[in-house]
């Protein structure tokens, strides 16, 4: 039997993309062959352990020809199984492409080219079944119109995940694709809902809330009902989109085989919008075991492109945390996708992933540059580019062991998130728990999203608690046995815990002029939830704004940490009373810091937060249209220390990936002489060690760098 250590669902891994183009699906022919073999071999020389399907996403599209799809993966899978790489498949589990017009098949052909998209006639699938039921029947419902719920920036459809019939079409299907074609994992994404609260509707829905509440599914009209967060109804509705990918992934569990790595797409599960959208990674584990980590648009960011995704480093790690918290739980590794064109991108995009203890999905996004196909082609693959990060995490294994270093928890209240107005809006509950965890990072402080209070204060003697608008009353009691324990709180914003006395007077349901404004209706914006969610802004604090320790270990302050005011306070009773990391960081200006520990080293990771980049932009006069990436060729760190300053017991080897200049470590009082040359491009050198501390002199520019102190 294969050890735990070297399972498929423990092991890192180093994933490229393996695109579909429509010349692949000229299946079978030998140009077509040895253009996988070219791949294959391309692959592995990057230094890849798995190759991610990426093509051919909506997935039914493709109904009359599974065989010929199938056996080009298993080809494929055949081909990279000689080098020792895994073929994943990454498919959407339920929408699928219609278009009627000319003018919604060019937009889908030319803006949606990344999911190879091509789709019968509204005619020709009206008749289409699969394990004896339609695929018509499966679609899902809009609450409003109560028709076929409609996606614009698809062009698209959806299939409801609650639908039972939908659930056994499904399962049959994975079990074709894995026996059919080799593959060794599943990324089956899109079991959420894109049209926010406009879906869904379908009598299955219906009957589930039926079930739960007794109330039928109202009109939109009805205020009573949607976006009142005082109507136990409403919180059943939230709830049970949740529930439907749970139990959805919980059904296909049975069917993979042992090992097979199961994950799907990565948004924001902590977000004002994961309730609209009904997306969690703790929902997806019941049948998951690998938790993505999705990096949309451009890593770095490019500030000059207002039409593209450019979010700052600083939020990758924000927005992992509560899905490394959900990893955590149940004991799974993260892996996140990043977008890059140039090796200077693919650097970074890799970098993030370190830092976070994730393994790397790189991928290219041409077809979202709009340039024309004989350009595309001539762009370099992520094999070009890949190299060599992955090839320096292959010769270093030894630097990403270990468990990240939480100095303390952060607590992630579903109760507010869920079952509140304050939490669904983009001013609200998210901004605090947003804001707390940028405080942290930006200080050098390593926190832990947290979904629960520990039983005593061993692995976290110190758990942060940004605005807990709603409390259950075992999640108060379950704090009070904490604290009794030797643990402390702080607690800030709006609080349900009776300890926590504030004048705070929050909405409950938004203001809006006409019903229907509660979901979207301006459909040239069809990704965006309605405007309230966006442009409500809660009131302001008016009452007593002071510290408070109500209770012996428990702090607490009723303003938001995202209003400001308190970060002081709060840093200082932070440093206080959080666990110390095992290597203190004096000065680190512009790194954004995380802290690994293993059984035979601690590890410093040091990611810069700012960057200078630039894009082709030659190219960029090219495009006719844009959507969410650019060609950044440049990304160089801006903002940074040239000597970071630390205090530790042990020199550190210093490991600079994308530097081929040496770095140099010494004490303050200057370098003596050079002892040994510890790791591939590192000097170091030894002085007096007085004080403890050191001081390295990193290689101008320097993006990355890794610190390992040996035990």
């Amino acid at each position: 039997m294969e050890s735990k250590k070297k399972s498929p669902l423990t092991k890192r891994n180093r994933i490229v993309s393996w695109w579909l183009r429509f010349e692949d699906l000229n299946w079978p022919n030998h140009d077509g062959y040895e253009r996988i073999k070219r791949r294959a071999e391309a692959t592995a020389k990057a230094n890849a352990t798995a190759a991610m399907i990426f093509g051919a996403h909506f997935r039914w599209d493709f109904l009359p020809y599974f065989t010929l799809l199938h056996d080009y993966l298993a080809t494929v899978a055949e081909e990279l199984g000689k080098y020792g790489v895994s073929l994943y498949d990454h498919h959407s589990v339920n929408l699928i492409h219609r278009y009627g017009t000319r003018e919604e098949m060019r937009h889908v052909m030319l803006h949606s080219g990344p999911h190879l998209p091509f789709s019968p006639s509204w005619e020709a699938a009206a008749s289409w079944e699969f394990n004896g039921s339609r695929l018509n029947d499966w679609r899902m419902i809009d609450v409003d119109t109560r028709k076929v719920l409609w996606y614009p920036q698809y062009a698209a459809e959806g299939f409801c995940i609650r639908n039972p019939d939908f659930i056994e079409a499904y399962k049959e299907y994975v079990k074709r694709l894995i026996a059919e074609t080799g593959i060794k994992g599943l990324s089956a994404d899109d079991p959420i809902h894109y049209m926010h609260y406009r879906s869904c509707a379908c009598e299955h829905c219906k009957r589930e809330l039926k079930r739960r509440t007794g109330v039928d599914l109202p009109p939109l009209a009805d205020r009573g009902f949607w976006g009142n967060w005082d109507n136990p109804a409403w919180h059943e509705w939230i709830d049970m989109r949740f529930d439907a990918a749970r139990d959805f992934f919980a059904a296909l569990k049975p069917v993979f085989p042992e090992d097979f790595c199961v994950t799907t797409c990565g948004i924001n599960s902590a977000a004002d919008k994961a309730n609209s959208m009904g997306s969690d990674a703790r929902s997806f584990l019941s049948g998951c075991n690998l938790v993505n980590l999705e990096m949309s648009g451009n890593t770095p960011p490019y500030k000059h492109d207002p039409k593209t995704a450019n979010t700052p480093v600083i939020e990758r790690l924000i927005g992992s945390s509560h899905h490394q918290a959900a990893a955590r739980e149940k004991g799974v590794r993260c892996f996140a996708t990043g977008f890059a064109f140039t090796e200077a991108t693919a650097n970074i995009v890799w970098a993030v992933n370190k830092t976070l203890d994730s393994d790397c999905w790189l991928s290219t996004l041409k077809d979202r540059l709009g340039l024309p196909e004989h350009i595309l082609k001539s762009l370099p693959d992520e094999t070009d580019i890949a190299g060599r990060a992955f090839g320096f995490e292959k010769e270093h294994p030894s630097l990403f062991e270990g468990k990240q270093v939480g100095q303390l928890g952060v607590y992630f209240s579903y109760e507010t998130r869920k079952h509140s107005f304050f939490g669904n809006t983009a001013k609200g509950y998210y901004a605090d728990y947003r804001e707390t965890l940028r405080l942290l990072f930006r200080h050098g402080i390593s926190p832990h999203t947290v979904f629960s209070f520990p039983e005593d204060a061993e692995e976290y003697p110190l758990i942060l608690v940004p605005s807990p608008a709603v409390m259950t009353r075992e999640e108060q009691e379950a704090l009070d046995a904490y604290l009794r324990k030797g643990g402390r709180a702080i607690v800030t914003g709006p609080a349900a815990h009776p300890l926590c006395v504030h004048a705070w007077v929050l909405p409950s349901r938004p203001t809006l002029e006409n019903a229907a404004d509660f979901i979207n209706q301006d459909m040239s914006r069809p990704q965006y939830p309605g405007d309230w969610m966006v442009k409500t802004e809660m009131p302001p604090y008016t009452g007593d704004a002071s510290w408070k320790e109500p209770v012996s270990g428990l702090y607490y302050h009723p303003c938001r940490t995202s209003n400001g005011g308190i970060a002081e306070e709060l840093l200082r009773l932070v440093r206080r009373y959080a666990r110390p990391l095992p290597i203190k960081v004096i000065d680190a200006t512009g790194y954004l810091v995380t802290v690994f520990e293993s059984e035979h080293a601690v590890t410093v990771h040091l990611l810069a937060e700012d960057y200078d980049t630039d894009i082709d932009h030659e190219l960029d006069e090219m495009r006719f249209h844009r959507s969410r990436v650019n060609f950044v060729n440049k990304a160089e760190p801006i903002g940074i220390t040239d000597t970071v300053r630390l205090r530790a017991d042990t020199l550190p080897a210093v490991y600079t990936p994308f530097n081929d200049e040496k770095s140099e470590v010494c004490k303050r009082e200057g370098e003596i002489k050079s002892l040994t040359n510890f790791a591939k491009r590192t000097t170091i050198r030894d002085v007096r060690k007085q004080d403890g501390e050191i001081c390295i002199r990193l290689p101008e520019k320097t993006a990355y760098a890794i610190l390992e102190f040996l035990k």
